[in-house]
């Protein structure tokens, strides 16, 4: 698993690059409007642009699922008290 930056001029945003044991890998992150039962999304890592890089990873050794990361993400976003680094430092067990 690896955390994930965006970085777009001086703005940034996170999420979680997760690789599941067959090699697929996924995106989960956080963002207003993302979801519609929750905030914290999964989409597949194909749709991840170039300005996404990877700056931190983790080897969960399969403690972890896909679903244990997204409820660590949260079910809402909150720009100043619940956004998507602090997701995303969740997520990766901080």
């Amino acid at each position: 698993m690896g955390l994930a930056i965006r970085q777009l001029g001086k703005l940034s945003h996170s999420g979680v690059r997760v690789t599941l044991e067959d090699g697929i890998k996924w995106l989960v992150h956080k963002g207003d409007g993302y979801g519609i039962s929750s905030q914290t999304v999964v989409v597949a890592d194909r749709h991840m642009s170039s300005n996404w890089k990877i700056v931190e990873t983790k080897d969960f050794r399969g403690n972890k699922t896909v679903s244990d990361i997204v409820k660590a993400g949260g079910t809402d976003n909150n720009l100043l008290f619940d956004n998507c680094h602090d997701a995303a430092n969740r997520m990766m067990g901080r």
